[in-house]
């Protein structure tokens, strides 16, 4: 069980890194990223709930959720 939750936690830490990547794509690009990071998101939030529980669940939904709404930062003008 533990190597399952190791597992789930490695995959969550890969979501969270492209979805941080995701937001340096162009905005037609990010869209259709965005689209993909939600669509494999779900999946990972009910692995990660059934093997560490529901308070990871709901942390991993909370990081989610504000990796994903962030607007993507612009750089001001030299």
């Amino acid at each position: 069980m533990i190597h399952s939750a190791v597992l789930a936690l490695a995959v969550v830490m890969g979501w969270l890194l492209l979805a941080r990547l995701a937001r340096t794509l162009r905005p037609r690009q990010r869209q259709r990223a965005l689209w993909a990071l939600i669509a494999t998101g779900v999946p990972i939030l009910g692995w990660l709930t059934y093997t560490c529980g529901p308070l990871a669940g709901f942390g991993f939904l909370t990081v989610g959720v504000l990796v994903l709404v962030r607007l993507p930062v612009r750089r001001r003008a030299a």
